[in-house]
């Protein structure tokens, strides 16, 4: 180290061109960084889905859900399975093991998959594998298209799908282009069954009729003037009209054409769903990018394609760019930008305010550049993204990123100017500066190491941190002392011993008698800090509300609405369900977007603001309203929930609060006993609202209802009637297709479907009165052979590890502490029967606990371990590690005053402050401990007047690196709330840094003492 430092202090010039260089390098380096709003995400799980048209959650669960589930449980790396069977879906959540390769065991669990698709029910779709991405960290599409023209909307789908979808996934950046809305394109055949019973034709026959228009075989081969060629037949139908010509042979040989039968027209079957924009039909086009593609070049790129792509288009479609997240990122950054340099400005200042030569401040801020040049090379040439965490993050550590030079440039202000004495300075301070960014390195050093959500968010913020702090150390110790030419002092001995005492004479003074009063009293100060602590820790646990529920970043505050009516409900009065909440909010400035989506039995709608509407009242105002309305839509589910800045989420202040207690067993009936008897109970509760039991979810549908047959073997046979036989008929009856199939039709294949007419309309009475044929030809009603009832079923089956499980959820109207003590109350005082667990899931968020908050204090507890040890290894002295670890609690008693005065809720976010704290606030420790350590060397003792000498010392960087810090959190944290994830990080380091200074001026001395009883000699 000291070669190094001689060498680069003797070579100025090359230091100035390295520096010149890092900077033009860094600069375009940083122009070509990929950009994106948040992080990149593999998470050790998986996702599994499939879909069986008609299905019922428990026929899906029987004979979808568990073959699925016992083949993906056993590949190799899977922990744990978890499962939801719905209407129509089911979808698994695959727990991984913490090292299992998230890549090679998806490809494991698709080809368990892809061998299961011969037992999987006939009409069920294959299973889809994807990557789990946890919500508050998923990325929103880059953009989002609406194509609009005088067509239909299967018309419209068709333009998208043939030319704008292969156009725009072309585009170097994009990952995948997903429509939304629209409808199938096909074929329908409609028959009247009366009429085909009175001329005995049956179904089937035209369906055969119809797959038999399309023949393509080949016969064999024809041999001419030594060629073989192939022979074959080729015959399908030009057009849709071609199909009303096919015959179909009756009764008697009695030939008919098929339009003679059935209806054949074009269909656009929207398969029970619909989608709209701001109340408006439409179909959508969602683009994603690829992870490592810049989010504005593409959004950019994407834009020029698609002004080419309009002139391309059919006369009135026109291509609408609805939402672009690139925008917002844009904004974003600007914003970011104008922050950074209101932060670099403060830090100016502060540096300008206390050292007083403009020199020295700019050779610490041209060091504190070179630095961040050096970091934003290293990004790119590692093929790092960036990201507004990682660039905010090097934003808040523009304060940091200067005290190590800081450290030296002050020390150099009081030294000779000459190469020998810059580099002996620098060589002695190294310690000081080794040790004080090791120990920020290291407690950010486990964060790679973390699980689950937090591993996603804060893994690149610290990566980028640790890489910026190498840097500055780099500039610190080898560029700085050969720049730093003509900041020496002429000054010699006793004028330039106490630097502090020339630059704040009377602060020096003041401050000398202060540490006097607290070495004379050391055994009473040592019992006030010890009292501070243990009421600080009282405070903690008693007065700071703790939540789990904040923002990884800054996100648009959205409204949602979901509706879910009983299986079976006329989806008519879904539709108009969801039109009156459309009602309710369009129209309105702040609103910019509403998207509304459903089919079947329930339905959701997203309303997205404008950023200056999701800031004001509106949002709480619409919630209000469509709460109101909720409360007269009857026989439906209904939730309406907020996110985003302009809705509490669980802070101190909240009026509202939200519970979550989840009931497991394995038997499904003693789950929904015990979920209902919690109900009830919650319902005693004065202040209890909205308690409602789902499956697993958070809301949804509870109780849907079915149709069921139960058939009579002895009527079947008496009839001539088989199982089999009977179940074609009856669904003929109820959904109305014999059968489906795809045929080319003007070379476009498509799918084509002969069904009854009105079957989809039949009421219970209809069904039972339904006449089916027999063997004798004489018709039968279906409730001869079978009894049709309705009967209530389940709305959705969730399972974890085979154990079924209800989730009773409610809220709490009142101050948050009491809603917290009300819960931790109601928690206590439940006892589940054996075999039955109650969780309290209050504090684990949305989805299953992936050990976030658990890993956040396990990278707690290794910072503290690390620093220590890094304290240890620099400073040779387990006498000063011990010193910067006494310190630790200080700093952490003004991380709990932060959040108690402020009556702000302790959230994960604001255990990532503390963690940076640990690295931070032993800052100061380790400049006064490192003063001391050099007396005590050299001295072989530690006497009082020494310890006023090295407080005196040291007293004005302390001061200095202390107040550049909180310069440059201040422009970052103003008007950002604390419950973000720069709100909160910002008011826990603040805290910690502001106790950590007053700990390590006025408490430190007292402990570096020692236990001498003898009265300190007076200071020099």
């Amino acid at each position: 180290m000291k070669s190094l430092i001689n060498a680069a202090t003797r070579r100025p010039a090359v230091m100035w061109a390295l520096a010149v260089a890092l900077l033009m390098a860094g600069g375009i380096a940083f122009t070509r960084l990929p950009l994106a709003t948040r992080t990149s995400v593999e998470l050790p799980r998986l996702t599994v889905s499939s879909y069986w048209p008609g299905a019922s959650p428990e026929v899906i669960e029987t004979y979808l859900t568990s073959p699925i589930e016992a083949a993906v449980q056993g590949v190799r790396g899977v922990k744990r399975v978890n499962s939801t069977s719905r209407d129509d879906a089911c979808m698994l959540t695959v727990e991984l093991e913490p090292r299992a390769d998230v890549q090679l065991t998806r490809l494991a669990i698709l080809e368990r998959v892809e061998l299961l698709r011969r037992e999987l029910p006939p009409g069920a779709f294959q299973p889809q594998v994807s990557n789990y991405v946890p919500e508050g960290l998923e990325e929103a599409p880059l953009l989002s298209l609406t194509i609009g023209g005088p067509y239909t909307p299967g018309t419209l789908q068709r333009v998208l799908e043939e030319r704008v979808q292969p156009r725009l996934a072309s585009v170097p950046g994009v990952a995948g282009v997903f429509a939304r809305g629209g409808t199938e394109r096909g074929v329908s055949v409609s028959y009247d069954a009366a009429r085909l019973r009175q001329l005995d034709i049956p179904p089937e026959r035209l369906a055969q009729v119809v797959g038999a228009s399309r023949v393509v075989q080949s016969l064999g081969t024809l041999t001419q003037g030594g060629q073989v060629r192939a022979v074959v037949m080729r015959d399908a139908p030009a057009a849709i009209a071609s199909l009303d010509s096919l015959p179909v042979v009756g009764a008697g040989g009695r030939r008919f054409r098929l339009s003679e039968l059935a209806v054949v027209r074009a269909d656009e079957d929207a398969r029970g769903q619909f989608f709209r924009i701001d109340g408006r039909p439409a179909v959508a086009l969602d683009i994603t990018r690829h992870p490592g593609a810049d989010a504005i070049a593409t959004a950019a790129a994407l834009r020029t394609e698609i002004a080419a792509l309009q002139g391309t288009l059919p006369t009135g479609v026109r291509l609408v760019v609805a939402a672009d997240e690139s925008e917002g990122l844009a904004r974003e950054l600007n914003d970011l930008a104008k922050r950074g340099a209101l932060a670099t400005l403060a830090v100016l200042l502060v540096l300008l305010l206390f050292m007083r030569r403009v020199r020295a401040v700019a050779v610490v801020m041209g060091t504190t550049l070179v630095a961040i040049g050096g970091t934003a090379l290293t990004l790119y040439l590692f093929n790092i993204p960036a990201n507004l965490l990682t660039l905010a993050g090097l934003g808040m550590g523009v304060g940091i990123l200067v005290q190590n030079a800081i450290v030296v440039v002050e020390r150099l202000l009081r030294e000779p100017d000459s190469a020998e004495s810059r580099a002996d300075v620098t060589y002695r301070m190294a310690p000081a500066v080794v040790g004080g960014t090791l120990t920020t390195a290291v407690v950010l050093a486990p964060f790679l190491y973390l699980q689950g959500d937090a591993r996603a968010a804060f893994a690149p913020f610290a990566l980028a941190f640790v890489i910026a702090l190498g840097w500055s150390v780099f500039t610190a110790l080898v560029m700085l002392p050969a720049v730093a030419r003509g900041l020496g002092t002429t000054d010699t001995g006793a004028e330039r011993a106490v630097y502090a005492a020339h630059t704040w004479p009377r602060s020096a003074g003041v401050y000398s008698k202060v540490v006097l009063f607290t070495l004379r009293f050391r055994w009473s100060t040592r019992l006030c800090a010890a009292a501070l602590l243990g009421v600080m820790t009282w405070g903690f646990v008693a007065k700071v509300p703790k939540s789990s529920f904040g923002n990884w970043g800054e996100r648009r505050s959205t409204l949602s609405v979901g509706v879910t009516f009983p299986r079976g409900s006329d989806p008519a009065t879904l539709d108009a369900a969801m039109r009156d909440f459309e009602q309710i909010v369009s129209n309105r400035p702040q609103v910019e977007q509403v998207r509304t989506s459903g089919g079947g039995a329930s339905a959701q709608m997203v309303v997205r603001f404008t950023r200056d509407g999701g800031m004001s009242m509106v949002p709480l105002e619409l919630q209000e309203l469509l709460t109101q309305r909720a409360v007269l839509v009857g026989g439906a589910s209904i939730y309406v929930s907020g996110e985003g800045p302009a809705f509490s989420n669980g802070g101190g202040g909240g009026s509202m609060s939200s519970f979550r207690v989840q009931v497991k067993g394995f038997s499904y009936e003693g789950v929904d006993k015990l979920a209902g008897d919690l109900k009830a109970r919650l319902e005693r509760i004065t202040r209890v609202r909205e308690v409602r039991v789902t499956s697993g979810g958070w809301f949804g549908g509870e109780r849907g209802s079915q149709v069921t047959l139960e058939p009579d073997r002895v009527a079947l046979a008496r009839f001539g009637l088989t199982a089999e036989s009977f179940v074609a008929a009856v669904s003929r009856e109820v959904r109305g297709p014999v059968g489906q199939q795809r045929l080319e039709i003007g070379g476009e294949e498509v799918p084509v479907t002969v069904k009854a007419s009105g079957a989809r309309d039949r009421s219970l009475i209809e069904l039972e009165r339904a006449l089916l044929p027999s063997v004798s030809g004489t018709p039968v009603r279906i409730s001869d052979v079978a009894r049709v009832a309705e009967r209530e079923a389940l709305g959705s089956v969730v399972r974890e590890d085979q154990q079924y499980i209800r989730q009773v959820s409610y809220d709490f109207r009142g101050p948050n502490k009491l809603a917290q003590r009300t819960h931790k109350a109601f928690m206590k005082s439940l006892s589940a029967p054996a075999g039955y667990t109650f969780t309290d899931l209050s504090e684990g968020g949305f989805g299953m606990d992936d050990g976030s908050q658990q890993g956040l204090w396990l990278v707690f507890a290794l910072g503290v371990v690390l620093v220590v040890l890094s304290v240890a290894l620099v400073f040779d002295s387990i006498w000063g590690a011990a010193m910067v670890l006494l310190s630790l609690p200080l700093a952490l008693c003004g991380v709990v005053a932060a959040f108690w005065f402020t009556d702000t809720a302790f959230t994960r976010e604001a255990a990532v402050g503390v963690i940076l704290v640990v690295g931070l606030a032993v800052n100061q420790a380790i400049l006064l401990v490192d003063a001391a350590l050099e007396t005590r060397r050299r001295t072989g003792t530690l006497r009082a007047d020494q310890v006023v000498q090295a407080a005196l010392d040291r007293a004005g960087m302390i001061v200095l690196v202390t107040f550049a810090a909180l310069a440059s959190l201040a422009p970052l944290s103003i008007g950002t709330a604390s419950d973000t994830l720069f709100g909160a990080i910002a008011l826990a380091t603040a805290g910690g840094t502001v106790a950590g200074t007053l700990g390590v001026l006025f408490f430190m001395p007292a402990l570096l003492l020692g236990g001498q009883r003898r009265s300190p000699a007076p200071a020099v």
